[in-house]
């Protein structure tokens, strides 16, 4: 009799640890805290560089087909690496539950900086955009390397303030990386838009 409920107690034990494993296995795996944490200032960079991202990319598409091979290899590359950018941004912004834009755009470069409490530097009009739309050719071309020469200069302004006043090393790394190939970019641009007779735009 021992013998067998020795038994049965052990088919009980291995039974109930079944139904327990198979009931914990059916529960929603709890999510883990994060640790990262970034500064106002940082925050407000990444919402802020994501959406000054999206109107280079937006720029680029706006310049009709057929165009130049190198105006087209350069929108190429800035479409690609801004698109990895924003990718990065908005992981941060999404792992710290915060929203991908502000409400109060530029407030992050303090109130006596230049652009603060302004439009982004460097953002072309919706008036600009349009008429880069309508456009084709040379003409097209030259319109679009004028804004894009000061997209890109207003980019620099955002990310050297962030490169200087962040204190995370991740955000700080990342602006001086846009820093370097931002700059690139706009030495590619100039010549260009020189050979095609334009000027660039005031600048801020």
């Amino acid at each position: 009799m021992k013998h067998l409920a020795r038994t049965a107690a052990a088919v009980a034990c291995l039974l109930l640890g079944v139904v327990v494993g198979a009931w914990w296995q059916g529960q929603p795996a709890q999510p883990r805290e994060i640790s990262m944490s970034l500064e106002p200032m940082e925050v407000g960079f990444a919402q802020d560089m994501s959406t000054h991202h999206l109107q280079a990319i937006e720029l680029c598409h706006a310049l009709e087909s057929p165009r130049d091979p190198v105006v087209d290899a350069l929108c190429a590359q800035i479409t690609s690496s801004q698109n990895q950018e924003i990718g990065v941004l908005s992981g941060w912004l999404m792992l710290l539950d915060q929203p991908q834009t502000s409400s109060h755009p530029m407030a992050w470069m303090g109130t006596d900086h230049g652009h603060a409490g302004a439009h982004m530097p460097g953002m072309a009009s919706w008036t600009e955009m349009d008429e880069l739309r309508r456009r084709s050719g040379l003409a097209a071309e030259t319109s679009f390397l004028q804004l894009m020469i000061r997209h890109h200069r207003g980019g620099l302004d955002m990310a050297s303030y962030a490169a200087q006043h962040a204190t995370t090393r991740a955000v700080a790394q990342l602006a001086t990386s846009m820093i370097k190939e931002q700059s690139e970019e706009i030495g590619v641009m100039e010549p260009l838009l020189a050979a095609r007779g334009g000027e660039q735009l005031a600048y801020p």
